[in-house]
Protein backbone atom coordinates (compact mmCIF):
# COMPACT_ATOMS: atom_id res chain seq x y z
CA UNK A 1 0.00 0.00 0.00
CA UNK A 2 1.53 3.49 -0.60
CA UNK A 3 2.02 5.72 2.03
CA UNK A 4 0.05 9.53 1.55
CA UNK A 5 2.29 12.21 2.66
CA UNK A 6 0.63 13.31 6.06
CA UNK A 7 0.94 15.93 8.24
CA UNK A 8 2.11 15.83 11.67
CA UNK A 9 -1.65 16.32 12.88
CA UNK A 10 -2.91 13.62 10.47
CA UNK A 11 -0.08 11.18 12.03
CA UNK A 12 -1.14 11.62 15.59
CA UNK A 13 -4.58 10.92 14.53
CA UNK A 14 -3.47 7.92 12.96
CA UNK A 15 -2.15 6.83 16.92
CA UNK A 16 -5.52 7.98 17.89
CA UNK A 17 -7.23 5.88 15.97
CA UNK A 18 -4.83 2.95 17.09
CA UNK A 19 -5.74 3.53 20.62
CA UNK A 20 -8.95 3.92 20.21
CA UNK A 21 -9.57 0.24 18.84
CA UNK A 22 -7.04 -0.72 21.41
CA UNK A 23 -10.19 0.42 23.40
CA UNK A 24 -12.62 -1.58 21.83
CA UNK A 25 -14.15 0.81 20.38
CA UNK A 26 -14.48 0.46 16.25
CA UNK A 27 -13.50 4.18 14.89
CA UNK A 28 -15.41 3.34 11.31
CA UNK A 29 -19.17 2.26 12.44
CA UNK A 30 -21.46 1.39 9.89
CA UNK A 31 -24.82 2.67 11.33
CA UNK A 32 -26.39 4.93 13.49
CA UNK A 33 -29.95 5.31 14.13
CA UNK A 34 -31.55 8.71 14.10
CA UNK A 35 -34.66 9.90 16.19
CA UNK A 36 -34.56 13.28 14.03
CA UNK A 37 -32.66 15.63 12.11
CA UNK A 38 -30.69 18.76 13.72
CA UNK A 39 -33.18 21.05 11.13
CA UNK A 40 -36.45 19.90 12.77
CA UNK A 41 -35.53 20.59 16.22
CA UNK A 42 -34.03 23.56 15.66
CA UNK A 43 -37.16 24.63 13.66
CA UNK A 44 -39.17 23.49 16.38
CA UNK A 45 -37.49 24.53 19.34
CA UNK A 46 -35.49 27.74 18.02
CA UNK A 47 -38.76 28.84 16.46
CA UNK A 48 -40.07 29.23 20.44
CA UNK A 49 -37.34 30.92 21.65
CA UNK A 50 -38.63 34.14 22.39
CA UNK A 51 -41.71 32.45 23.91
CA UNK A 52 -39.50 30.54 25.93
CA UNK A 53 -37.41 33.29 27.46
CA UNK A 54 -40.52 34.79 29.07
CA UNK A 55 -41.44 31.44 30.87
CA UNK A 56 -39.76 29.67 33.13
CA UNK A 57 -36.83 27.05 31.04
CA UNK A 58 -35.19 23.65 31.60
CA UNK A 59 -31.91 24.02 32.49
CA UNK A 60 -28.84 21.85 32.56
CA UNK A 61 -29.33 21.11 36.24
CA UNK A 62 -33.05 20.51 35.23
CA UNK A 63 -32.03 17.34 32.67
CA UNK A 64 -29.83 16.03 35.19
CA UNK A 65 -32.13 15.94 37.66
CA UNK A 66 -35.02 15.01 36.21
CA UNK A 67 -34.56 12.36 32.79
CA UNK A 68 -37.17 11.81 30.67
CA UNK A 69 -37.21 10.85 27.13
CA UNK A 70 -34.39 11.12 25.33
CA UNK A 71 -33.47 11.97 21.14
CA UNK A 72 -31.03 10.78 19.33
CA UNK A 73 -29.17 12.96 16.75
CA UNK A 74 -25.66 12.12 14.40
CA UNK A 75 -23.33 14.38 12.67
CA UNK A 76 -19.87 16.02 12.13
CA UNK A 77 -18.01 17.79 14.80
CA UNK A 78 -17.34 20.93 13.33
CA UNK A 79 -16.33 22.93 16.68
CA UNK A 80 -15.27 21.16 20.32
CA UNK A 81 -13.84 23.17 23.45
CA UNK A 82 -12.70 21.48 26.98
CA UNK A 83 -13.48 23.41 30.06
CA UNK A 84 -12.54 20.52 32.96
CA UNK A 85 -15.59 18.95 34.28
CA UNK A 86 -18.02 20.21 30.87
CA UNK A 87 -17.09 19.53 27.18
CA UNK A 88 -19.02 21.65 24.71
CA UNK A 89 -19.25 20.18 20.48
CA UNK A 90 -20.88 21.51 17.42
CA UNK A 91 -22.06 19.02 15.71
CA UNK A 92 -23.41 19.29 11.86
CA UNK A 93 -26.00 16.62 10.01
CA UNK A 94 -26.34 18.51 6.42
CA UNK A 95 -29.60 19.97 7.28
CA UNK A 96 -28.44 22.27 10.13
CA UNK A 97 -26.15 22.12 13.48
CA UNK A 98 -26.44 22.25 17.40
CA UNK A 99 -24.29 22.37 19.99
CA UNK A 100 -23.81 19.57 22.04
CA UNK A 101 -22.29 19.40 26.39
CA UNK A 102 -20.42 16.28 27.66
CA UNK A 103 -20.55 16.48 31.52
CA UNK A 104 -17.59 14.19 33.30
CA UNK A 105 -20.45 13.05 36.11
CA UNK A 106 -23.16 11.83 33.41
CA UNK A 107 -21.77 10.84 30.41
CA UNK A 108 -21.60 7.28 28.51
CA UNK A 109 -20.14 6.07 25.51
CA UNK A 110 -22.41 3.16 23.19
CA UNK A 111 -19.72 0.37 22.20
CA UNK A 112 -21.22 -2.78 20.34
CA UNK A 113 -24.82 -2.21 21.52
CA UNK A 114 -23.54 -1.42 25.37
CA UNK A 115 -23.55 1.44 27.57
CA UNK A 116 -20.16 2.09 29.48
CA UNK A 117 -18.35 4.41 31.85
CA UNK A 118 -15.00 3.63 31.53
CA UNK A 119 -13.11 1.55 28.70
CA UNK A 120 -10.36 -0.50 29.69
CA UNK A 121 -7.25 -0.60 27.03
CA UNK A 122 -3.50 -1.64 26.90
CA UNK A 123 -2.54 0.64 29.20
CA UNK A 124 -4.75 3.03 31.86
CA UNK A 125 -8.24 3.21 31.61
CA UNK A 126 -10.30 5.37 30.27
CA UNK A 127 -13.69 6.85 30.64
CA UNK A 128 -16.53 7.74 28.35
CA UNK A 129 -16.10 11.56 29.35
CA UNK A 130 -11.88 11.38 28.64
CA UNK A 131 -12.61 10.05 25.34
CA UNK A 132 -15.00 13.05 24.63
CA UNK A 133 -12.70 14.98 25.59
CA UNK A 134 -9.50 13.73 24.02
CA UNK A 135 -10.48 11.55 21.46
CA UNK A 136 -12.68 13.18 19.32
CA UNK A 137 -11.44 15.83 16.89
CA UNK A 138 -12.75 18.19 14.39
CA UNK A 139 -13.94 16.03 11.41
CA UNK A 140 -15.21 13.13 13.31
CA UNK A 141 -18.48 12.10 13.33
CA UNK A 142 -20.53 11.03 16.28
CA UNK A 143 -24.05 9.93 17.22
CA UNK A 144 -25.34 11.38 20.55
CA UNK A 145 -28.49 10.98 22.85
CA UNK A 146 -29.96 13.28 25.13
CA UNK A 147 -31.90 15.82 25.85
CA UNK A 148 -32.66 19.23 25.04
CA UNK A 149 -31.82 22.77 27.34
CA UNK A 150 -31.08 26.22 27.27
CA UNK A 151 -27.52 27.37 28.45
CA UNK A 152 -27.69 30.87 30.15
CA UNK A 153 -26.90 32.64 26.78
CA UNK A 154 -29.99 30.96 25.77
CA UNK A 155 -28.41 28.83 23.03
CA UNK A 156 -30.28 25.46 21.98
CA UNK A 157 -27.92 22.67 23.56
CA UNK A 158 -28.52 18.43 23.63
CA UNK A 159 -27.18 17.57 26.88
CA UNK A 160 -25.64 13.94 26.23
CA UNK A 161 -26.58 11.18 28.23
CA UNK A 162 -24.58 8.78 25.70
CA UNK A 163 -22.51 9.24 22.62
CA UNK A 164 -21.02 6.40 19.83
CA UNK A 165 -18.31 7.19 18.05
CA UNK A 166 -19.06 6.72 14.47
CA UNK A 167 -15.87 8.10 11.91
CA UNK A 168 -12.39 8.99 13.02
CA UNK A 169 -11.37 11.66 10.68
CA UNK A 170 -7.88 11.14 9.45
CA UNK A 171 -7.05 14.00 8.01
CA UNK A 172 -8.04 17.50 9.74
CA UNK A 173 -10.66 20.40 8.40
CA UNK A 174 -9.15 23.98 6.88
CA UNK A 175 -8.92 26.14 9.62
CA UNK A 176 -12.11 27.16 10.74
CA UNK A 177 -12.23 31.40 10.29
CA UNK A 178 -10.29 30.71 6.85
CA UNK A 179 -11.28 27.97 5.42
CA UNK A 180 -10.30 27.30 2.07
CA UNK A 181 -9.13 30.25 -0.23
CA UNK A 182 -7.95 29.08 -3.11
CA UNK A 183 -10.29 28.70 -6.10
CA UNK A 184 -9.21 25.83 -7.76
CA UNK A 185 -8.89 23.69 -3.94
CA UNK A 186 -12.53 24.93 -3.90
CA UNK A 187 -13.30 23.06 -7.03
CA UNK A 188 -11.03 19.77 -6.15
CA UNK A 189 -12.18 19.82 -2.84
CA UNK A 190 -15.59 20.79 -2.66
CA UNK A 191 -16.30 18.41 0.35
CA UNK A 192 -14.25 20.76 2.43
CA UNK A 193 -15.32 23.81 0.57
CA UNK A 194 -18.80 22.52 1.65
CA UNK A 195 -18.33 21.94 5.53
CA UNK A 196 -15.83 25.18 6.39
CA UNK A 197 -18.31 27.02 4.16
CA UNK A 198 -21.56 28.09 5.00
CA UNK A 199 -22.93 30.14 2.36
CA UNK A 200 -21.49 26.96 -0.48
CA UNK A 201 -23.77 24.90 1.36
CA UNK A 202 -26.63 27.11 1.06
CA UNK A 203 -25.84 27.59 -2.72
CA UNK A 204 -25.89 23.70 -3.46
CA UNK A 205 -29.43 22.94 -1.25
CA UNK A 206 -30.69 25.77 -3.17
CA UNK A 207 -29.44 24.50 -6.25
CA UNK A 208 -31.73 20.91 -5.23
CA UNK A 209 -34.54 23.36 -4.16
CA UNK A 210 -34.74 25.13 -7.73
CA UNK A 211 -34.40 21.17 -9.64
CA UNK A 212 -37.14 20.05 -7.02
CA UNK A 213 -39.44 23.32 -7.94
CA UNK A 214 -38.66 22.58 -11.72
CA UNK A 215 -39.80 19.54 -11.33
CA UNK A 216 -43.40 20.35 -9.65
CA UNK A 217 -43.92 23.10 -12.55
CA UNK A 218 -43.55 20.57 -15.24
CA UNK A 219 -45.98 18.40 -12.91
CA UNK A 220 -48.41 21.30 -12.92
CA UNK A 221 -48.23 21.13 -16.46
CA UNK A 222 -49.29 17.41 -16.95
CA UNK A 223 -45.63 16.89 -18.32
CA UNK A 224 -44.18 13.64 -17.96
CA UNK A 225 -40.82 13.02 -16.73
CA UNK A 226 -38.60 10.90 -19.01
CA UNK A 227 -35.05 9.30 -19.96
CA UNK A 228 -32.95 8.92 -23.09
CA UNK A 229 -29.40 7.44 -24.08
CA UNK A 230 -26.35 9.56 -22.75
CA UNK A 231 -24.33 7.26 -25.54
CA UNK A 232 -25.07 7.82 -29.03
CA UNK A 233 -24.39 6.24 -32.62
CA UNK A 234 -24.64 9.87 -33.87
CA UNK A 235 -24.09 13.45 -32.36
CA UNK A 236 -27.73 15.76 -33.01
CA UNK A 237 -29.70 18.21 -31.57
CA UNK A 238 -26.93 21.30 -31.12
CA UNK A 239 -23.72 22.35 -32.89
CA UNK A 240 -20.93 21.40 -31.40
CA UNK A 241 -17.76 18.86 -31.12
CA UNK A 242 -18.12 15.99 -29.31
CA UNK A 243 -16.63 13.30 -27.05
CA UNK A 244 -15.84 10.14 -28.44
CA UNK A 245 -15.61 6.82 -27.32
CA UNK A 246 -15.57 3.02 -28.53
CA UNK A 247 -18.44 0.12 -27.28
CA UNK A 248 -16.20 -3.04 -26.88
CA UNK A 249 -19.34 -5.13 -26.79
CA UNK A 250 -20.75 -3.66 -30.14
CA UNK A 251 -17.56 -2.95 -31.91
CA UNK A 252 -18.83 0.16 -32.73
CA UNK A 253 -17.83 4.06 -32.03
CA UNK A 254 -20.04 6.35 -29.88
CA UNK A 255 -20.27 9.72 -29.03
CA UNK A 256 -21.43 11.31 -25.55
CA UNK A 257 -24.83 13.46 -26.50
CA UNK A 258 -24.25 17.15 -26.82
CA UNK A 259 -28.40 17.59 -26.96
CA UNK A 260 -31.40 15.75 -25.38
CA UNK A 261 -33.78 17.06 -28.37
CA UNK A 262 -33.91 14.51 -31.23
CA UNK A 263 -34.84 11.15 -28.73
CA UNK A 264 -37.46 13.79 -26.77
CA UNK A 265 -38.85 14.74 -29.98
CA UNK A 266 -39.03 10.78 -31.09
CA UNK A 267 -40.89 10.25 -27.53
CA UNK A 268 -43.07 13.15 -28.89
CA UNK A 269 -43.99 10.90 -32.06
CA UNK A 270 -43.99 7.92 -30.05
CA UNK A 271 -47.52 9.29 -28.36
CA UNK A 272 -46.26 11.24 -25.55
CA UNK A 273 -48.00 14.70 -25.64
CA UNK A 274 -45.61 16.35 -23.23
CA UNK A 275 -42.18 15.36 -21.98
CA UNK A 276 -39.28 16.44 -19.92
CA UNK A 277 -35.89 15.42 -19.33
CA UNK A 278 -33.56 16.65 -17.02
CA UNK A 279 -29.61 15.06 -17.53
CA UNK A 280 -25.74 15.60 -18.39
CA UNK A 281 -24.32 16.67 -22.16
CA UNK A 282 -21.07 17.33 -23.09
CA UNK A 283 -19.57 19.33 -25.69
CA UNK A 284 -16.03 18.94 -26.40
CA UNK A 285 -15.49 22.30 -26.41
CA UNK A 286 -13.63 25.16 -24.26
CA UNK A 287 -14.21 26.31 -21.05
CA UNK A 288 -14.97 29.78 -19.97
CA UNK A 289 -17.09 31.36 -17.03
CA UNK A 290 -20.31 30.72 -18.90
CA UNK A 291 -19.11 27.19 -20.75
CA UNK A 292 -18.37 23.77 -19.52
CA UNK A 293 -17.91 20.31 -21.57
CA UNK A 294 -19.91 18.53 -19.09
CA UNK A 295 -23.44 20.46 -18.11
CA UNK A 296 -27.17 19.92 -16.75
CA UNK A 297 -29.52 20.65 -19.04
CA UNK A 298 -33.01 20.78 -18.89
CA UNK A 299 -35.59 19.96 -22.42
CA UNK A 300 -39.22 19.75 -22.64
CA UNK A 301 -41.60 19.38 -25.61
CA UNK A 302 -44.98 20.00 -25.67
CA UNK A 303 -47.33 18.65 -28.54
CA UNK A 304 -50.03 20.97 -29.75
CA UNK A 305 -48.44 24.21 -28.52
CA UNK A 306 -46.96 26.77 -29.92
CA UNK A 307 -43.88 29.37 -29.52
CA UNK A 308 -46.57 31.82 -28.04
CA UNK A 309 -47.70 29.22 -25.31
CA UNK A 310 -43.98 28.37 -24.93
CA UNK A 311 -42.58 31.96 -23.66
CA UNK A 312 -45.68 32.14 -21.63
CA UNK A 313 -44.87 29.13 -19.53
CA UNK A 314 -40.79 29.98 -19.43
CA UNK A 315 -41.88 33.00 -17.81
CA UNK A 316 -44.22 31.46 -15.30
CA UNK A 317 -41.82 28.42 -14.96
CA UNK A 318 -38.78 31.54 -13.51
CA UNK A 319 -42.12 33.54 -11.47
CA UNK A 320 -42.55 29.99 -9.98
CA UNK A 321 -39.16 29.34 -8.90
CA UNK A 322 -38.47 32.66 -7.78
CA UNK A 323 -41.50 33.11 -5.55
CA UNK A 324 -40.51 29.56 -3.86
CA UNK A 325 -37.14 29.51 -3.79
CA UNK A 326 -35.72 33.30 -3.19
CA UNK A 327 -36.33 35.60 -0.67
CA UNK A 328 -36.53 38.25 -3.89
CA UNK A 329 -37.40 38.37 -7.26
CA UNK A 330 -34.30 40.94 -7.74
CA UNK A 331 -30.70 39.11 -7.64
CA UNK A 332 -27.58 40.46 -8.06
CA UNK A 333 -25.47 38.79 -10.79
CA UNK A 334 -22.20 39.76 -11.50
CA UNK A 335 -21.20 41.23 -15.05
CA UNK A 336 -18.59 40.98 -17.50
CA UNK A 337 -16.12 43.20 -16.02
CA UNK A 338 -16.73 41.99 -12.22
CA UNK A 339 -19.15 44.17 -10.82
CA UNK A 340 -22.59 43.21 -9.40
CA UNK A 341 -25.62 44.83 -11.12
CA UNK A 342 -29.59 44.07 -10.34
CA UNK A 343 -31.48 41.58 -12.46
CA UNK A 344 -35.00 41.59 -11.56
CA UNK A 345 -36.24 37.75 -12.34
CA UNK A 346 -39.93 39.06 -10.68
CA UNK A 347 -40.93 41.44 -13.82
CA UNK A 348 -42.48 40.91 -17.13
CA UNK A 349 -39.26 39.81 -19.71
CA UNK A 350 -38.45 42.26 -22.36
CA UNK A 351 -39.11 40.79 -26.04
CA UNK A 352 -36.31 41.66 -29.14
CA UNK A 353 -35.59 40.66 -32.31
CA UNK A 354 -32.86 39.69 -33.82
CA UNK A 355 -32.57 41.65 -36.86
CA UNK A 356 -33.37 44.09 -35.11
CA UNK A 357 -30.44 43.71 -32.30
CA UNK A 358 -27.84 43.69 -34.96
CA UNK A 359 -28.92 46.59 -36.88
CA UNK A 360 -29.15 48.67 -33.18
CA UNK A 361 -25.69 47.80 -31.62
CA UNK A 362 -23.36 46.59 -35.25
CA UNK A 363 -25.13 48.52 -38.25
CA UNK A 364 -25.68 45.26 -39.46
CA UNK A 365 -28.44 44.76 -42.28
CA UNK A 366 -28.75 40.39 -41.72
CA UNK A 367 -30.99 40.30 -45.07
CA UNK A 368 -28.73 42.29 -47.92
CA UNK A 369 -25.21 42.89 -46.14
CA UNK A 370 -22.81 40.45 -48.48
CA UNK A 371 -20.09 38.31 -47.08
CA UNK A 372 -17.99 40.69 -47.47
CA UNK A 373 -19.68 43.15 -45.77
CA UNK A 374 -20.31 40.99 -42.74
CA UNK A 375 -16.54 39.62 -42.80
CA UNK A 376 -15.22 43.74 -42.14
CA UNK A 377 -18.15 44.67 -39.56
CA UNK A 378 -17.14 41.37 -37.90
CA UNK A 379 -13.61 41.86 -37.64
CA UNK A 380 -14.10 45.42 -36.64
CA UNK A 381 -15.53 43.92 -33.73
CA UNK A 382 -13.11 41.34 -32.79
CA UNK A 383 -14.42 38.46 -33.79
CA UNK A 384 -11.70 36.00 -34.12
CA UNK A 385 -12.62 34.07 -37.04
CA UNK A 386 -13.90 35.61 -39.78
CA UNK A 387 -13.27 33.24 -42.79
CA UNK A 388 -14.04 29.35 -43.11
CA UNK A 389 -17.96 30.44 -41.13
CA UNK A 390 -21.24 30.24 -42.81
CA UNK A 391 -22.94 33.46 -43.12
CA UNK A 392 -25.70 32.67 -40.04
CA UNK A 393 -22.62 31.99 -38.11
CA UNK A 394 -20.51 34.96 -38.53
CA UNK A 395 -24.02 36.96 -38.12
CA UNK A 396 -24.50 35.03 -34.26
CA UNK A 397 -20.81 35.77 -33.56
CA UNK A 398 -21.19 39.22 -33.97
CA UNK A 399 -24.53 39.52 -32.15
CA UNK A 400 -22.57 38.13 -29.12
CA UNK A 401 -19.64 40.75 -29.94
CA UNK A 402 -22.05 43.60 -29.54
CA UNK A 403 -25.46 43.34 -28.93
CA UNK A 404 -25.63 40.37 -26.34
CA UNK A 405 -23.38 41.90 -23.89
CA UNK A 406 -26.36 44.58 -23.84
CA UNK A 407 -28.93 42.37 -22.70
CA UNK A 408 -29.20 42.45 -18.87
CA UNK A 409 -32.99 42.33 -17.99
CA UNK A 410 -34.59 39.01 -19.01
CA UNK A 411 -34.98 39.14 -22.99
CA UNK A 412 -37.18 36.64 -25.25
CA UNK A 413 -34.82 37.43 -28.42
CA UNK A 414 -36.94 36.02 -31.61
CA UNK A 415 -36.10 35.42 -35.47
CA UNK A 416 -32.10 34.43 -35.39
CA UNK A 417 -31.34 32.98 -39.12
CA UNK A 418 -32.80 29.97 -39.91
CA UNK A 419 -29.48 28.54 -41.39
CA UNK A 420 -28.41 29.03 -37.67
CA UNK A 421 -31.66 26.66 -36.17
CA UNK A 422 -31.98 23.83 -38.55
CA UNK A 423 -34.60 21.90 -36.11
CA UNK A 424 -36.86 25.22 -35.83
CA UNK A 425 -39.57 25.75 -38.21
CA UNK A 426 -38.49 28.20 -40.87
CA UNK A 427 -40.68 31.76 -40.79
CA UNK A 428 -40.50 31.77 -44.57
CA UNK A 429 -38.56 35.20 -44.27
CA UNK A 430 -35.07 33.63 -43.73
CA UNK A 431 -35.48 33.86 -40.15
CA UNK A 432 -36.77 30.14 -37.90
CA UNK A 433 -39.12 30.48 -35.56
CA UNK A 434 -37.62 30.38 -32.49
CA UNK A 435 -36.14 32.73 -29.25
CA UNK A 436 -33.31 32.98 -26.89
CA UNK A 437 -34.05 34.15 -23.60
CA UNK A 438 -30.72 36.15 -22.89
CA UNK A 439 -30.51 37.68 -18.98
CA UNK A 440 -27.22 39.48 -18.23
CA UNK A 441 -25.82 38.45 -21.90
CA UNK A 442 -25.91 34.83 -21.14
CA UNK A 443 -27.97 32.40 -23.48
CA UNK A 444 -29.97 30.87 -20.62
CA UNK A 445 -33.29 29.69 -22.46
CA UNK A 446 -33.13 27.78 -26.01
CA UNK A 447 -36.74 27.24 -27.61
CA UNK A 448 -38.11 26.70 -31.01
CA UNK A 449 -41.60 26.21 -32.82
CA UNK A 450 -39.98 22.55 -34.03
CA UNK A 451 -39.96 21.83 -37.73
CA UNK A 452 -42.21 19.06 -38.38
CA UNK A 453 -41.91 18.70 -42.13
CA UNK A 454 -39.32 15.76 -42.92
CA UNK A 455 -38.67 16.64 -45.78
CA UNK A 456 -37.74 20.24 -45.29
CA UNK A 457 -35.78 19.05 -42.27
CA UNK A 458 -34.06 16.91 -44.69
CA UNK A 459 -32.89 20.09 -46.89
CA UNK A 460 -31.82 21.83 -43.60
CA UNK A 461 -29.66 18.55 -42.36
CA UNK A 462 -28.00 18.47 -45.56
CA UNK A 463 -26.80 22.52 -45.44
CA UNK A 464 -25.54 21.28 -42.38
CA UNK A 465 -23.95 18.14 -43.65
CA UNK A 466 -21.94 20.51 -46.17
CA UNK A 467 -20.96 23.11 -44.04
CA UNK A 468 -19.81 20.16 -41.75
CA UNK A 469 -17.49 18.74 -44.67
CA UNK A 470 -16.81 21.96 -46.15
CA UNK A 471 -15.22 24.16 -43.23
CA UNK A 472 -17.85 23.72 -40.09
CA UNK A 473 -16.33 20.98 -37.71
CA UNK A 474 -19.91 22.11 -35.21
CA UNK A 475 -22.68 21.29 -38.48
CA UNK A 476 -24.88 18.74 -38.11
CA UNK A 477 -24.87 15.48 -39.87
CA UNK A 478 -28.09 13.83 -42.01
CA UNK A 479 -29.50 12.03 -38.94
CA UNK A 480 -31.49 9.23 -41.36
CA UNK A 481 -32.96 7.00 -37.29
CA UNK A 482 -34.31 10.82 -36.42
CA UNK A 483 -35.80 12.15 -40.39
CA UNK A 484 -37.45 8.20 -40.40
CA UNK A 485 -39.46 8.84 -37.16
CA UNK A 486 -40.13 12.32 -38.07
CA UNK A 487 -41.58 11.06 -41.55
CA UNK A 488 -44.05 8.61 -39.45
CA UNK A 489 -45.32 11.62 -38.29
CA UNK A 490 -44.80 14.10 -35.75
CA UNK A 491 -47.83 16.68 -34.01
CA UNK A 492 -47.91 20.20 -34.19
CA UNK A 493 -45.01 21.03 -31.37
CA UNK A 494 -42.91 23.56 -29.35
CA UNK A 495 -39.74 22.70 -26.86
CA UNK A 496 -37.43 24.20 -24.90
CA UNK A 497 -34.26 24.10 -23.21
CA UNK A 498 -31.90 25.37 -20.54
CA UNK A 499 -28.71 24.81 -18.96
CA UNK A 500 -29.62 24.30 -15.49
CA UNK A 501 -25.93 24.98 -14.27
CA UNK A 502 -26.20 28.89 -15.62
CA UNK A 503 -29.67 29.08 -14.34
CA UNK A 504 -28.36 28.38 -10.53
CA UNK A 505 -25.11 30.60 -11.48
CA UNK A 506 -27.60 33.22 -12.08
CA UNK A 507 -30.05 32.96 -9.52
CA UNK A 508 -27.32 32.78 -7.13
CA UNK A 509 -25.27 35.79 -8.10
CA UNK A 510 -22.16 33.81 -9.01
CA UNK A 511 -19.66 34.95 -11.91
CA UNK A 512 -18.62 30.92 -12.94
CA UNK A 513 -20.46 28.04 -13.87
CA UNK A 514 -18.43 26.06 -11.35
CA UNK A 515 -19.37 27.64 -8.42
CA UNK A 516 -22.68 25.90 -8.67
CA UNK A 517 -20.93 22.43 -10.07
CA UNK A 518 -20.14 20.16 -6.93
CA UNK A 519 -17.24 18.51 -8.79
CA UNK A 520 -16.35 20.10 -12.11
CA UNK A 521 -13.98 18.56 -14.37
CA UNK A 522 -9.91 19.98 -13.92
CA UNK A 523 -6.56 18.55 -14.89
CA UNK A 524 -5.96 15.72 -12.84
CA UNK A 525 -2.95 16.32 -9.84
CA UNK A 526 0.04 14.36 -11.00
CA UNK A 527 0.36 11.43 -8.68
CA UNK A 528 4.46 10.64 -6.97
CA UNK A 529 6.45 10.00 -9.81
CA UNK A 530 4.63 11.75 -12.45
CA UNK A 531 5.57 14.73 -14.33
CA UNK A 532 2.72 17.62 -15.16
CA UNK A 533 2.65 18.38 -19.16
CA UNK A 534 1.37 21.63 -20.15
CA UNK A 535 -0.44 21.71 -23.63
Amino acid sequence: MSTPNYSGESIDRIKKLERIRSLGVNPFAYRYDMTESIWAINSQYVAKLEEWKNSPFRSVEDVIATPTSAISIAGRVVLHRSFGKICFATIADGSDRIQILFSRESCSIVVDGAKKTELIGETEPVTAYKFAEKFIDLGDFIGVTGELFYTHKWELTLFVSEFTFLTKAIRPLPEKFHGLSDTETLYRERNLDLVTNDETFARFKLRSKIIREMRRFFESKWFNEVETAILQAQAGGAMARTFSTHHNDLDHDFVLRISLELDLKRTIGGGFSRVFEIGKNFRNEGTDPSHLQEFTMCEWYAAYADLDTNKKWTEEMFHHIVATCLPSPVVQVMNKTGEMIDVDLGATFASRRFPELLREYAGVDMFTDTMEQLQKIAKEVGVEKITGVGRANLLDDIYKKTARAKLIQPTFVFDYPEDLKPLARPNGDGTACCYQLVINGWEVVNSYGELIDPLVQRELFEVQSRAKAGWDEEAMEVDEVFLKAMEHGFPPMTGSGFGIDRLVTLFTGQGNLRDVVLFPTMRPIPTQGEEKTEK
